[in-house]
């Protein structure tokens, strides 16, 4: 059975779960919600000269058209327990986005169980195309649309970011202007396919797989955040971040993840910022031969040691809103590097970057349906092409898409 129909058949299954809970009970009042949003993008990208080999952007990065879609099924069953099946169409192909049920005793305490975004970040809330104005996702969460992304094995933390989990959270409020926001989670965590790692595989945990935790240990995280109502259209949302857990299939090899977002909200003009960094611990093989760069020795000098580790960090700021009832603008720099060892083949310096400049139009058709637009300037640096020499510094990438919510 191909994978689309594994992922079609258990999103079924899912509604029809849900569905079979509440029929049964005709006297109850059940809440039922169907939603969803979709993007078509196309990415342009000029040619590389400078790669003799293969000069089509498809060799750095994913441009040309691509679709992103979701649609989400919500039940309330009643005050306390509700349900929610999400279904997802992307570069991946069909994915089970979420099926998860919570359990909220009150505002200050809410029981999420199944398959869903833990929290992390701000961005992740609105990671969906029909809620963010660019066509693409900022640089520590971008998946497949940042130059050089094989050579860096994509961002910080790629979004969605799906898991299998457990997550307590809540809300407390002290008096009319401060809300605290929590949240903490058990996960199956990020992982990689392979003993003696260089760093997390990505791809298994989109691609037609097996969704399970890979080394018997959960991965731990949570989100801690404050929002200050500072007047009656004024909002500032401060909030911080965490993920830690192992990702190699022996449990040896252990990564953490740390971010810091905000939010400021002025009328109708919005504000965001976010910074992640990943520290990912890498197997050395004990082999000098296997890497660019020297490895360190051992605390005597007698052997290599076991274990190196890469650091990826990277940022955001964003700022957003209408001109009039039909154009709004939107502007954003960001910017990802990663510092470490890199395995022989892999065409990256010590210390490789990059940083970008986006300024968009989004032109509001109707309700619930706009278009997208937007221009991007590139700089890298420490990335080199497939003859070894370093790749042009400047790059250009252009947008032009159309989403549309229902």
């Amino acid at each position: 059975m191909s994978a689309r129909r594994h992922a079609l058949g258990f999103a079924a299954l899912s509604v029809a779960a849900l569905a079979a809970v509440v029929a049964p009970s005709r006297a109850r009042a059940v809440e039922f919600t169907l939603a969803g949003s979709t993007q078509l993008d196309y990415h342009f990208v000029p040619f590389n000269t400078a790669n003799v080999t293969d000069p089509r952007p498809r060799s750095h990065t994913i441009d040309g058209l691509t679709e992103e879609l979701s649609i989400k099924v919500a039940l309330d069953f009643s005050s306390h327990i509700s349900g929610n099946v999400k279904l997802c169409w992307g570069c991946h192909g069909f994915e089970l986005g979420m099926a998860f049920v919570d359990f909220r005793v009150n505002d200050a305490l809410n029981f999420r169980v199944g398959r869903f975004n833990p929290q992390f970040g701000e961005f992740q809330l609105r990671h969906d195309p029909g809620n963010h104005r660019t066509a693409d996702k900022p640089l520590p969460y971008d998946m497949g649309r940042m130059f050089y992304l094989y050579q860096f094995n994509r961002s910080v933390l790629p979004l969605p970011y799906v898991e299998n989990a457990v997550e307590v959270s809540g809300s407390h409020f002290f008096g009319s202007r401060v809300q605290v926001d929590y949240a903490a989670h058990i996960a199956t965590g990020l992982r990689a396919t392979a003993n003696g790692p260089t760093d997390v595989d990505f791809i298994s945990m989109h691609a037609p797989a097996f969704i399970v935790d890979n080394n018997s240990i959960p991965s731990v995280g949570g989100r801690l955040g404050v929002n200050f109502r500072l007047a009656d259209r004024v909002d500032w949302t401060i909030g911080g971040s965490a993920l830690h857990g192992t990702y190699d299939p022996q449990g040896l090899f252990s990564y953490t993840v740390l971010g810091i977002d905000t939010f400021f909200r002025v009328g109708r003009v919005n504000i965001r910022g976010e910074y992640l960094i990943r520290r990912t611990e890498m197997a050395t093989g004990q082999d000098p031969t296997r890497w660019q760069y020297e490895l360190p020795l051992l605390a005597d000098r007698s052997d290599f040691t076991e274990t190196l580790f890469m650091v990826k960090d990277g940022f955001y700021v964003e700022v957003d809103g209408p001109v009039n009832r039909r154009v709004e603008l939107v502007g954003r720099f960001d910017g990802i590097r990663r510092i470490g060892n890199v395995p022989v083949g892999v065409p990256l310096d010590f210390n490789a970057g990059m940083l970008r400049g986006t300024l968009g139009a989004n032109f509001i058709i109707a309700r619930g349906y706009r278009v997208k637009s937007s221009v991007e300037y590139w700089r890298v640096w420490g990335v080199r092409n497939d003859q070894g020499s370093p790749v042009p510094e400047n790059g250009l990438g252009l947008h032009l898409g159309v989403v549309a919510t229902f």
